[in-house]
């Protein structure tokens, strides 16, 4: 058992009266308003079983980092002066930490070599403070990403209680998403006849997360997302189930389920006036059936809805096994009248051949270079390259993982058509779509008026944010219209 001592101690209460103490709070209130407060209120069961561990060695800072979490509801936070005390209570807690606040300037031990042994300590996520380079950044998530563990996001500023708070949230909703008793190998408990239980009880249901036009704020597709609506463990991921529907032959039937599902609620999309798209995920086993095409194309017709309304996505990794069944499947479809969208683009190793041999009409841009753009000149210039691409390829473009206004704002900077993220939409279920696609402010209050203007000379600079309905028009006239 490590003895905690100055430099690594546990904060679950603040019952002494402290100067300090009274200045962050006062700080916290005053910087974040009453929005924020109440803010504040609703998240503070959520937050209030998260395990911090703050890594910085200025006290003033750790103070207030501490401070602002225990505003929060975070009641066990944890201070280390040094990368090898933070090491030592990483590796002697049973429970692992949820999220390592560090600083990227600490001189015992390399950044990056402390990201490494404390990945490996089961902490979830990382948020990191004092980042240099972007390239620093960029190399914290890959290691961390390699080692099961993940990096947040940059906190710019200990007094920047909202962008934390934004982080913590963050990582309830992505990270911590999937059920506490519920392990990630988990997956395997499950046999055969539980699905198809499952399946026979309709438990398979789906979620729907908005695609926005950047140019208008207006929602045009929503993305087809599968879940579990398991009757005791409540809402469970694919990540828990997916992967052995495959191995069980049982995609297909997910597949099927899930679309005429979606197809129900595109009617009633329509009837309420909203005639949106559906992004649909097709595993490749399912595409290497010849039947495919003409099974999905009779369940949406019989509906009476058209192909067009309707994007078959496939993952730039899925594509390179069996290409020659799947190039027959999507080529087949795509005459149907079907948009083919390749997902998660940049991730594979024969991108530019698939972009030539595949019918796609839609890009996706994985979220890695999303996420690292705004810091990392590298990413931004592969980020900007990837769009003027899919231009010249009249390929419509989606930004994937859009999580903060710099994203935002980059992205509709460089011309990219179209985004997705948690920004923009949440993943909702059908009732909560309707109300979402009704309520014509709920993107527009994200959009704000942050499209911006970009130049590329080895780093982005901005002029003030203009947004107008005639933006299209405006990029007509520059000559960066991409046709439809």
């Amino acid at each position: 058992m490590v003895s905690l001592s100055h430099k690594h101690r546990i904060v679950r209460r603040f019952s002494k009266p402290r100067m300090l103490r009274e200045q962050v709070l006062l700080f916290v209130r005053s910087s974040t308003g009453d929005m924020m407060k109440l803010m504040l209120q609703h998240s503070i069961s959520a937050l209030s079983d998260l395990r911090v561990l703050i890594l910085d060695d200025i006290p003033l800072r750790q103070e207030m980092l501490a401070e602002a979490l225990n505003v929060m509801g975070v009641a066990f936070v944890t201070q280390a002066a040094d990368c090898s005390s933070a090491l030592n209570v990483l590796s002697s807690t049973g429970h692992g930490f949820d999220i390592v606040l560090c600083n990227m300037k600490m001189k015992d031990i390399h950044e990056l070599e402390f990201i490494y042994h404390a990945a490996r300590c089961n902490v979830s996520g990382f948020i990191l403070m004092s980042v240099a380079k972007g390239e620093l950044l960029t190399s914290a998530r890959t290691i961390a990403h390699g080692c099961g563990s993940c990096v947040l996001g940059e906190l710019p500023s200990a007094t920047e209680p909202d962008k934390l708070k934004q982080l913590l949230l963050c990582y309830l909703e992505t990270v911590a998403a999937a059920p506490k008793n519920v392990d990630r190998q988990s997956s395997q408990q499950w046999t055969r006849s539980d699905l198809i239980s499952a399946l026979n009880c309709n438990q398979f249901v789906p979620f729907f997360q908005p695609k926005v036009d950047l140019n208008t704020g207006v929602p045009t597709c929503v993305e087809i997302l599968a879940r579990w609506n398991h009757p005791d463990l409540g809402i469970l991921l694919p990540s828990q189930f997916v992967e052995l529907m495959e191995q069980e032959g049982l995609i297909d039937q997910l597949t099927g389920c899930l679309l005429l599902q979606s197809l129900a609620c595109a009617r009633e999309c329509a009837a309420s006036g909203r005639n949106i798209g559906f992004a649909l995920n097709v595993s490749p086993l399912t595409l290497q059936d010849a039947r495919t095409p003409t099974r999905i194309y009779s369940l949406v017709t019989a509906c009476g809805l058209s192909p067009a309304q309707i994007t078959i996505e496939v993952t730039e990794t899925a594509s390179s096994k069996c290409f020659i069944r799947l190039l027959e499947s999507l080529t087949r479809l795509r005459m149907m009248g079907f948009k083919i969208s390749v997902d998660d683009f940049g991730m594979g190793y024969s991108s530019l051949q698939l972009l030539s041999q595949m019918p796609f009409t839609e890009l996706k841009i994985d979220r890695s270079f999303v996420a690292d753009a705004s810091s990392n000149t590298k990413s931004a210039a592969i980020l900007e390259s990837i769009i003027q691409l899919a231009g010249k390829l009249r390929l419509h473009t989606v930004a994937e993982g859009i999580e903060t206004r710099d994203e935002l704002n980059l992205v509709q900077s460089l011309g990219c058509a179209a985004g997705q993220g948690f920004l923009l939409g949440r993943p909702m279920a059908q009732a909560d779509l309707i109300g979402y696609l009704q309520d014509k402010t709920s993107v527009a209050a994200a959009l704000g008026s942050v499209t911006r203007r970009a130049t590329y000379n080895g780093e982005y600079s901005y002029r003030a944010p203009i947004f107008r309905p005639e933006s299209r028009l405006c990029a007509r006239r520059r000559g960066q219209h991409r046709p439809a």
